[in-house]
């Protein structure tokens, strides 16, 4: 269940677009990744009932425009892409809104993140443009990520993610800080760090993950045969959400 916190919207919006900004510009230790996101995820827990689906989501495409534009170093060829794919990506949290108030308050923040991972699967999938995963953010850090054989490249979206989703169930709820998302936010930070750095001796690399999606390969190895299996399963899990989402409503209004 998401909580509303006492941090006002146009603050967040400030402190998010600076903080993801930020770990998109300094990709040679993007520690701010594990942080950055979550004044996003407080402004869609922001979006109650008694606002319009479309309050505050405006302020979540600028943050993240902004961001995606500074993690391309400015480019402004790539900032018609960005700006497409921006607005997908936005629409997780129009998703997550509608979600919530259908179904009620009770309805989990990470049904957020299921929606993100499947605007990425789709965009690995089908998009004909140049593409910026949340996983980019390791680009240059592979040896962080060296645990996702067997989740797949992508695997690093769901780790931004999910640390974010608890470092906003620690910090930025109306309640005072909850310590068990802190240990839960420090151990998923740091857990898959110690495993890459001192068990992995494997990864998936963009590359990689490209071309199994752009071409058939005929290899047999456990990446090839399972592919990108987390945004695969939230874009399946999404599906179900959405679906019962909708037959709620309409039994509802009988």
């Amino acid at each position: 269940m998401a909580k509303k916190n006492s941090i006002g919207t146009p603050s967040l919006f400030v402190g998010g677009t600076i903080l993801f900004s930020l770990a998109w510009m300094m990709p040679s230790f993007p520690l701010l990744a594990f942080v950055g996101f979550a004044p996003f995820i407080a402004i869609a827990a922001n979006n109650r009932k008694e606002k319009s689906m479309w309050s505050s989501l405006e302020l979540v495409l600028l943050g993240l425009s902004i961001s995606f534009f500074a993690g391309s170093l400015f480019s402004f060829d790539l900032l018609a892409s960005i700006l497409a794919h921006t607005i997908l990506f936005t629409l997780s949290f129009l998703g997550y809104t509608f979600v919530r108030k259908s179904l009620g308050p009770g309805v989990s923040i990470i049904t957020l993140s299921i929606f993100w991972l499947t605007i990425e699967y789709i965009l690995l999938k089908w998009s004909p443009l140049p593409v910026t995963f949340l996983a980019d953010l390791f680009f240059l850090k592979p040896e962080w990520t060296a645990w996702n054989p067997a989740t797949g490249y992508l695997g690093a979206s769901f780790w931004v993610l999910i640390t974010n989703t608890f470092l906003y169930q620690a910090v930025l709820t109306e309640k005072k800080v909850n310590w068990i998302f802190v240990v839960l936010f420090l151990f998923t930070v740091i857990g898959p760090l110690i495993y890459s750095y001192t068990i992995a001796d494997d990864l998936i690399t963009r590359d990689q993950m490209t071309q199994l999606y752009s071409s058939s390969s005929n290899e047999t190895n456990d990446y090839n045969l399972n592919g990108e299996f987390i945004p695969r399963t939230a874009a399946w899990v999404s599906v179900l959400i959405v679906l019962f989402t909708l037959v709620k409503r309409k039994t509802t209004k009988k």
